[in-house]
């Protein structure tokens, strides 16, 4: 079985591109990628600390696919299921059932080391943080729609169950999929905004714990010149490694797209002030201004400047600090 549904490609914006290709298919409403991750709490931070985790400090900027996947269905009133950490047999078992169902399912994260579509990537490396949105299936393969793709894309099953056998902190255990019910009404677009956007203020300002938002950057801020002595200079590296691996967008240790993704979220605020009439031009001066400060942070964690690397994290959180601060008092009205 195949259904065809509305897609439009946007380079790196797998975490979201199923659910807008979704979203316009139930609702009509064809939003742009971008628009649909800053919708999703796209503009999020958070300073990882976990004497087990490899490595044991880690940084991520905007939303983890599951987290935004999650609240863009609580946001849309949409009937929200997720299935992980189960047999190849089950999960694509349950995939094909919400398929046939009429409630195609994005599935991921997958290692793009196995798809086939992305020739550079096939068995040459592996990138286990894609995903898809599963449209069709066939006795031997796996139809679906790619950010990066116009048109239905094949996988082979026997690529997709070791494609689907990962299991990445913050993106998903092995076999991961997640069905979100759209339905054909949703609220205002403006009304969506303003909940959004006065729930990403409470995010970043005044989070419930200091892992996240402004606060960490805040402390990365104070800690991280101390990694080498805390941790050791080889735990340290590679803790500065993955910092500098997501601050280009997709996260690429070599990439020079560095924009943390925050080019994203001001995008988004870019539509969202043009479908609202909000003046939201303090907000993405603000977070443009913290964007620029990106590239003298990667070149500092780069060359293991670590004192310039702290007063980055410091520049950015100031910027951002008074971007939320302004959207907040825009929104306040609403709530």
């Amino acid at each position: 079985m195949k259904t065809t549904i509305p897609h439009r490609k946007a380079r790196g914006m797998c975490p979201v591109n199923g659910i807008r290709d979704l979203i316009h298919w139930r609702a009509g409403r064809d939003w742009s990628n971008e628009f649909v991750y800053g919708l999703g709490l796209g503009g999020g931070f958070a300073y990882l600390r976990f004497k087990s985790a490899d490595p044991p400090r880690q940084v991520y900027w905007g939303n983890a696919g599951p987290r935004q996947q999650k609240y863009l269905a609580e946001l849309l009133g949409a009937g929200y299921s997720e299935v992980e950490n189960r047999s190849f047999a089950f999960a694509w078992g349950k995939a094909r059932e919400a398929v046939d169902a009429g409630t195609p399912p994005v599935i991921g994260p997958l290692d793009m080391y196995h798809l086939p579509f992305y020739q550079a990537l096939y068995h040459r490396r592996h990138i286990p943080i894609h995903y898809v949105l599963l449209i069709g299936h066939d006795d031997g393969n796996a139809h679906v729609l790619d950010t990066d793709h116009d048109g239905v894309q094949a996988i082979p099953l026997a690529d997709l169950e070791p494609a689907w056998n990962v299991d990445v902190p913050g993106l998903g255990k092995k076999n991961r999929l997640a069905i979100l019910d759209v339905p054909a009404k949703i609220a205002p677009t403006g009304e969506l905004v303003t909940r959004s956007l006065a729930e990403e203020c409470r995010a970043m300002l005044e989070p419930p714990v200091s892992m996240v938002g402004i606060p960490a950057m805040e402390k990365i801020a104070r800690e991280i010149a101390g990694w080498p002595r805390e941790l050791g200079e080889k735990t340290a590296g590679a803790c500065l490694r993955q910092v500098r691996e997501y601050l280009n967008s997709p996260p690429d240790l070599e990439g020079d797209h560095l924009t943390a993704g925050r080019d994203l979220y001001v995008a988004f605020l870019e539509e969202a002030a043009a479908a609202t009439g909000l003046d939201l031009s303090a907000a993405i001066g603000r977070l443009r201004g913290a964007m620029g400060v990106i590239p003298d942070l990667a070149g500092a964690l780069g060359e293991k400047r670590l004192k310039d690397a702290a007063a980055c994290f410091a520049r950015i959180a100031a910027d951002e600090r008074e971007a939320y601060a302004a959207l907040g008092e825009l929104v306040q009205e609403f709530h």
